[in-house]
């Protein structure tokens, strides 16, 4: 294995989160906060840019999960339109 990848990095994008944003499928906040919090605690550095909601787009976030020097994945997730923060237990 490259001595640059973080195994635990491996096993996160095996799970269902992980699959659920690679799907593309929409996301709720809650989901998002997990997987933000699944990247912290496994420490794997990642950026993230949010475009809030207008009339022509829903809300998304770009996430860029850095592997090694030379490789980042880089994903576009698409929240629920509509979700406001007071929305939790949707």
């Amino acid at each position: 294995m490259d001595p640059f990848i973080n195994p635990e990095l491996v096993q996160l994008l095996s799970t269902d989160i992980f699959k659920k944003m690679l799907n593309n499928d929409l996301f709720q906040i809650a989901q998002f906060n997990l997987l933000i919090t699944l990247l912290i605690k496994a420490g794997i550095p990642f950026d993230i840019r949010f475009s809030p909601e207008t009339r022509r787009n829903s809300a998304s976030a770009s996430i860029s999960i850095i592997i090694n020097p030379t490789t980042t994945l880089e994903f576009v997730i698409n929240f629920e339109s509509g979700q406001s923060i007071f929305d939790i237990n949707r």
